[in-house]
């Protein structure tokens, strides 16, 4: 009988802790307190996003977007595959062996990532807006400088501080739209595309959402819903374990 209502108190709180866990969720989104983050991807908060120009809100603690720079090594099969991203892992662009066809006293690539101060590049289209910072990216043969045009697909991902839907590119002077992979749960817009320039993550809408910080106490509640969830399993296991006649 005993054995029974232990059995049911655990269950009553498992339904309980579950139920807050939900509650937690929805009330985060419902404040605008996760933008469209699901709780459940993970407690720890995402990385705070660098911005070249920050909100007024989110001047205090900013730290300066990164850039990059590397050479990747061409031969007469053309360049070999890399990776080249930011140090804050916000910008990223990644070459297939042989995106890039070789060139006559060429040794290598030099690609450059180099962030901007969205209000330097020229508007969207309407009803678009960039989120977060754009990005120049540049590809030019080694050691002579003339630019390099891709004959494979090269893959570019940037992340966003909210909302991002798409990804678009400026060459030239005009921003066209990329097809776009949206990797929500990473807050990133993925993208291939054999030109360059100005990259940027935008959203449709016209005007740019707002970032908010989320506060610690959303992930303590999150946490404190699982380790309820959690408990009354671990304390009928043990009573289960424990040996008889003591």
């Amino acid at each position: 009988m005993a054995g029974r209502q232990r059995s049911r108190a655990a269950w009553i709180w498992g339904a309980a802790a579950g139920a807050l866990l939900v509650v937690a969720a929805c009330a985060t989104v419902a404040l605008g307190l996760l933008a469209g983050v699901p709780l459940f991807d993970g407690l720890a908060p995402p990385p705070a996003y660098r911005w070249v120009r920050p909100p007024p809100e989110l001047r205090t603690g900013n730290k300066a977007a990164a850039s990059a720079s590397a050479t990747v090594a061409l031969t007469d099969a053309g360049s070999a595959a890399a990776v080249v991203s930011t140090a804050d892992d916000q910008a990223q662009v990644i070459l297939p062996a042989g995106a890039f066809p070789p060139a006559a006293g060429q040794t290598g690539l030099g690609i450059a990532i180099q962030p901007l101060d969205p209000v330097q590049v020229p508007v969207p289209p309407a009803g678009t807006a960039i989120q977060g910072n754009p990005y120049r990216i540049t590809v030019a043969y080694v050691p002579g400088g003339a630019t390099a045009t891709a004959v494979q697909p090269v893959d570019v991902t940037l992340r966003y501080p909210v909302d991002a839907t798409q990804m678009i590119l400026l060459n030239g002077s005009t921003w066209r739209l990329l097809p776009t992979t949206l990797e929500s749960a990473a807050l990133a817009v993925d993208a291939t595309t054999t030109q360059f320039g100005v990259f940027a993550a935008a959203s449709t809408g016209g005007t740019p959402a707002r970032p908010r910080r989320i506060p610690a106490w959303a992930y303590a509640a999150a946490g404190a819903a699982l380790l309820a969830a959690g408990l009354p399993t671990l304390a009928s296991g043990r009573k289960r374990l424990k040996p008889r006649g003591c």
